[in-house]
């Protein structure tokens, strides 16, 4: 029976009846690496709840599922009070388990590549995102250690024997690997099913000539580098020219720096925040908005551009990361300028609206779960192989 440990720097949740819950992290998740072993072991943070804050996760209940909880070790305290545990509860662990799962970036992760590199363990990583940018974008004291870390990880994907990227070209050109890859990417969608497309073409139809359009974002609320401000400062620019969006925003997090922006700019009416949203409710916020807008400084391949475009729902984003590999060049504006996004939203009309439900909806059948399991199963398959181990 293969043990499979899977190691990131995000958090679990537990309730005082030691239930388990991940917002990001879930039951499909742990089959996924089910799929190697018999066992499967997640090592990440955790954090207490109570059980009223669990109806916004999902619970992790797999057969498979086991946790090893890590203590908060990513701020400055935390580094110097619990690094050095938090690195020999890793190292433990990998030693123990059969195959190795490091998702990265990430400083638990890093830690269990080097200790599965040292034991010679089958390893592999998927990388998500781009550290890089979200040092630089994050504050000056990111931009000290952006450079470091960006070599840090370049030089840590390059002789890692497996690579999963989430993207199709942005990540394997800034991290390339030696070793066998694959760009598959970590969103799952259901059935497309044409009905969606047709709702969304007869939401466009009916929508009255003068009403304000609604845009939407789903992102973190207390990172800057979201950007979800840039989009407030477009929008009240607009409101002083007398034209006028609403703005929908999702995400988990302080809210309280947007909503001083908010309030700074006397967007109350226009701009609402709706906080965390339980994933399959998701889907609902995406059916009511008009246009997704993505204005982040950093990404990956953003899980929710992806949904939006499953929705139909016309898009705009920024020009960095996977976005390009998304929406055509026409929705693209330079990430931070506000200027931009305010050109894209005065040049929004009803053709376009049509135009892009249709392109995105059809984008968005590339990332069926079925064509995405079909497409890592083999990846899978073939790590298995190389690295003998039986399925």
């Amino acid at each position: 029976m293969n043990k499979v440990l899977f190691v990131h720097d995000g958090y679990l949740y537990r309730d005082k009846d030691e239930n388990i819950y991940g917002a990001q992290y879930n039951n499909e998740l742990v089959s996924r690496y089910a799929y190697f072993g018999d066992h499967v072991t997640f090592i990440l943070r955790e954090k207490i709840i109570e059980t009223d804050q669990t109806v916004i996760l999902d619970q992790i209940n797999s057969q498979y599922f086991q946790f090893i909880s890590i203590p908060n070790f990513k701020s400055i305290t935390g580094f110097f009070k619990h690094n050095k545990v938090v690195k020999q509860s890793i190292f433990a662990a990998v030693q123990s388990h059969d195959i190795i799962v490091a998702r990265m970036p990430s400083a638990a992760g890093g830690f269990a590549v080097q200790e599965a590199k040292r034991l010679g363990k089958p390893l592999l990583v998927e990388l998500v995102a781009c550290t890089y940018d979200a040092y630089w974008n994050h504050s000056w004291k990111g931009k000290l250690i952006a450079h470091y870390r960006f070599h840090v990880i370049k030089r840590t994907i390059s002789d890692c024997p497996y690579v999963l990227y989430v993207t199709k070209k942005f990540l394997q050109e800034r991290y390339p690997t030696k070793g066998i890859h694959c760009g598959i990417s970590d969103v799952e969608l259901p059935v497309l099913e044409d009905r969606v497309l047709d709702q969304r073409i007869e939401k466009i139809r009916r929508r009255l000539e003068n009403q304000p359009l609604i845009l939407g974002t789903v992102a973190a609320l207390a990172v800057s580098y979201k950007r979800q401000a840039d989009v407030i400062g477009a929008i009240a620019y607009l409101k002083r020219k007398g034209s006028f969006f609403h703005y929908h925003i999702v995400g988990e997090g302080d809210p309280t720096s947007l909503q001083k922006i908010i309030n700074k700019n006397q967007l109350q009416k226009e701009v609402k925040i709706f906080g965390t949203l339980k994933h399959k409710e998701i889907f609902n916020f995406l059916d009511n908005i008009d246009i997704y807008i993505q204005p982040s400084k950093q990404e990956g391949l953003p899980r929710a551009l992806v949904e939006a475009m499953s929705r139909a729902c016309p898009a705009l984003g920024s020009n960095i990361a996977g976005i390009p590999e998304l929406l055509d060049k026409s929705c693209l504006f330079e990430a931070g300028n506000i200027k931009e996004i305010i050109e894209k939203l005065n040049s929004i009309n009803t053709n376009f609206l049509y135009r892009n439900a249709r392109i995105n909806f059809e984008i968005a059948k590339n990332f069926s779960k079925s064509n995405l399991d079909k497409k890592r199963n083999e990846f899978y398959t073939l790590f298995l192989k190389d690295n003998k181990i039986t399925h």
